[in-house]
């Protein structure tokens, strides 16, 4: 699995404009469609189904996960969790989301966003003008070749269910499975779903 982080700032379907909490000070208002953008995303990752997308930018303050996955479209059906964290830059708030993960991540950010080369490595930048164009889109492709199984092998339900886990949830699951053996595995597993139900 491959997490893809979407922080990119615009407008689709019913998310509209709205004040933005966690840009740059400054930055021009998010009024930029990204239908466009969603649907070549949405087209690159098609030839990868390890990768899951997580909304990183402003809509998660707004909206919630299932409307956000009701927005319609290829690209939608790719969420599966959110980032809300206030507080702090936006690399801050995906880097708390991978704490205690281990699985790779790409972030596609636009640049009113709070980034820092600490995440350049596995970042692509957009350009406010451009959005995701053909270079973005050539830069996904090849860190997901790069990056080989975890984006090529198609997501388990075990992927999923990780995946739409708050970190915060997942570093208490974690606090569970330590104690436990490798032989309470089933166990283990209904330990962290009345864990998630409890939220």
């Amino acid at each position: 699995m491959v997490f893809i982080f979407f922080c990119v700032s615009g407008v689709l379907g019913p998310m509209r404009h709205h004040p933005s909490l966690t840009t740059r000070e400054g930055e021009p208002k998010a009024i930029r469609p990204l239908d466009v953008d969603t649907t070549l995303i949405a087209d690159a990752l098609d030839a990868y189904p390890g990768a899951a997308v997580v909304i990183a930018n402003d809509w998660p303050f707004y909206y919630d996960l299932e409307g956000l996955r009701g927005a319609g479209g290829e690209f939608e059906r790719l969420i599966v969790n959110v980032v809300r964290t206030l507080g702090g830059t936006k690399q801050e708030a995906v880097l708390d989301f991978m704490a205690g993960r281990t699985e790779p991540f790409i972030v596609i950010a636009s640049q009113d966003f709070e980034f820092t080369e600490k995440t350049a490595s596995v970042r692509i930048d957009i350009d406010h003008k451009n959005g995701f164009d053909d270079a973005a889109r050539v830069s996904l492709l090849q860190h997901l070749r790069a990056l080989g199984e975890p984006a090529q092998k198609p997501l388990s339900e075990d992927d999923v269910l990780r995946a739409s886990v708050s970190g915060r949830d997942l570093r208490r699951a974690q606090k569970l499975f330590l104690p436990l053996c490798a032989s309470n595995d089933a166990a283990f597993q209904r330990e962290l779903r009345l864990l998630i139900a409890r939220g």
